[in-house]
């Protein structure tokens, strides 16, 4: 299961009941929330590419209706990574940024199907 958890910013996830690890976040600015309950992981997509922004989200992890994932920094087409002084404060729209190398990590790791838990 992974668990977000949106007062501290932190994603931890937890195999057979033991936490494996635990990363800083950043989760949904105040005017674009991140999505709370309980969700699955609906898909991966190594590098997705988002067209309303124009920018790549490596190591996609879609939750919730195919428009919120968990997801390293989003990257600009000149490969220039966004937002590594963000983690641990709410400022994306609505996804879950991870930072680099704890991205890779959380999707190697888990599967389509696994629980995903966010709560305040």
């Amino acid at each position: 299961v992974i668990v977000i958890d949106l007062s501290d910013q932190k994603l931890a996830y937890y195999q057979d009941g033991f936490r494996l690890a635990a990363h800083a976040v950043s989760t949904g600015r105040w005017n674009f929330p991140t999505p709370i309950g309980e969700f699955a992981i609906q898909n991966k997509i190594p590098r997705a590419y988002s067209k309303t922004y124009g920018l790549y989200m490596p190591w996609w992890m879609a939750f919730y209706k195919g428009a919120y994932g968990i997801h390293e920094l989003p990257e600009w087409p000149n490969g220039r990574k966004e937002g590594a002084n963000h983690l641990g404060t709410p400022v994306s729209h609505g996804c879950i940024r991870l930072g680099l190398g704890p991205a890779k990590e959380v999707y190697d790791w888990a599967e389509v199907g696994t629980k995903v838990i966010v709560q305040k």
